[in-house]
């Protein structure tokens, strides 16, 4: 846990210099700024190296696609890459990789700040990379297969030829049964976008700026939805099922840690940081709150008092092997496209176990998608 502590640097020096005041404590070590920055960084750079990221001296420099939220976390990895890079250059010549800059723009899902200024702010301090921006409903436009295209189920909006995509994505999400089901398939639209658009642009891997606190979040709320089976695939580095390696080089840090790193650098980078509205959490008693919501608003207490037990759920989850994949394209969801369950052959849309009796859609079709059960319970209707 990093937290400033005035009382402590007045009366103490850094446990690792032994030189500057200290200014940070991080899980019981009391540290200065400048040895704090260097913790970050040294957590991020062993991640990397792990996964062998960087080309050797005689290959091209290798594309990585670094999706921005514009949080702390990925632009903190930002910040810590950009200057590995510049690092590089001055040293060698060179640079061992590329960095191509992703934005996805939600507002036709959720309510989102204005990013036109903070964007453009990020541009101007790191001029240096590729930048993009993609409409959350241009998952049509970069994969034909994409999870809305839905007619079995939903024939009510695929019936109008003539729809726009942000009609379409609408459509589909306003017949969900929950927030939590909305917000489900909202982060599922959105990962495989990410992942088209890396293949798209012919990108060697997807660098995610997840902290070990967003990894803990998202394996107890995706087990919750009944995801349990897909939690190595949903929060480990290495070869997605979508084939594209995923690496979460911020997944050792926690997330008051990358917060406070922001705010030590020079200059700060909370300009370039969106206030995200829409991650304040709302009251136990909302009838909006989703599973996610719940799952932030546990981690947040227990991060700051209990940081091992973040820690060990992200290291629990970690070392589970995600099983080899299957050649046969039915061996996955029809929605999230991970690989169904080992031992169940998946979930019919009606929610009855597969080689049960057929059900028939509202568009009187018996081609019923199998799902896994996490999706099936996202997106069934009561």
């Amino acid at each position: 846990m990093a937290t400033a502590n005035n009382e402590t640097a007045s009366s103490a020096v850094c446990a690792r210099c032994h030189q500057a005041n200290v200014s940070i404590t991080v899980r019981n070590e009391h540290l200065c700024q400048n040895c704090f920055a260097k913790y970050v960084v040294t957590k991020v750079t062993k991640r990397l190296e792990s996964n062998k990221l960087r080309a050797s001296f005689n290959e091209a420099p290798k594309l990585f696609l670094l999706p921005l939220s514009l949080g702390s976390s990925s632009v903190a990895l930002l910040h810590i890459l950009h200057r590995q890079l510049e690092h590089q250059e001055n040293r060698t010549g060179r640079r061992s990789f590329r960095l191509h800059l992703l934005f996805v723009n939600q507002s036709a899902a959720a309510q989102q700040p204005a990013f036109t200024q903070v964007w453009r702010s990020l541009k101007e301090h790191f001029p240096s990379h590729s930048y993009s921006i993609v409409e959350l409903e241009d998952v049509f436009n970069y994969d034909t297969d994409c999870i809305l295209d839905l007619s079995p189920l939903y024939a009510e909006s695929a019936s109008d030829s003539h729809s726009s995509n942000r009609d379409h994505l609408e459509n589909f999400l306003s017949g969900l049964p929950s927030a939590t089901s909305r917000a489900d398939m909202i982060g599922i639209v959105r990962t495989q976008l990410v992942d088209a658009f890396a293949k798209k642009t012919c990108c060697d891997s997807i660098l995610y700026g997840d902290s070990t606190t967003r990894l803990a979040e998202r394996t107890l709320s995706e087990t919750a939805k009944g995801r349990g089976g897909a939690v190595p695939w949903l929060t480990g580095d290495g070869q997605s099922p979508h084939g594209i390696k995923i690496v979460y080089p911020m997944r050792d840090l926690l997330r008051k840690e990358i917060t406070a790193y922001t705010a030590v650098t020079t200059p700060p980078l909370t300009p370039f940081l969106l206030e995200n509205t829409i991650g304040k959490k709302p009251s136990a008693s909302s009838k909006n709150i989703t599973i996610e919501d719940l799952m932030g608003q546990y981690f947040e207490s227990v991060e700051q008092n209990y940081p091992s037990i973040v820690a060990n759920v992200v290291r629990t989850s970690g070392r589970l092997v995600a099983p080899s994949l299957g050649s046969q394209d039915d061996a996955v969801c029809h929605i999230c496209r991970l690989p169904l369950t080992v031992g169940a052959e998946g979930l019919r849309w009606s929610g009855e176990q597969e080689g049960s009796a057929s059900t028939t859609c509202s568009n009187g079709s018996r081609d019923m998608p199998k799902l896994c059960f996490g999706c099936a319970r996202s997106t069934l209707k009561q």
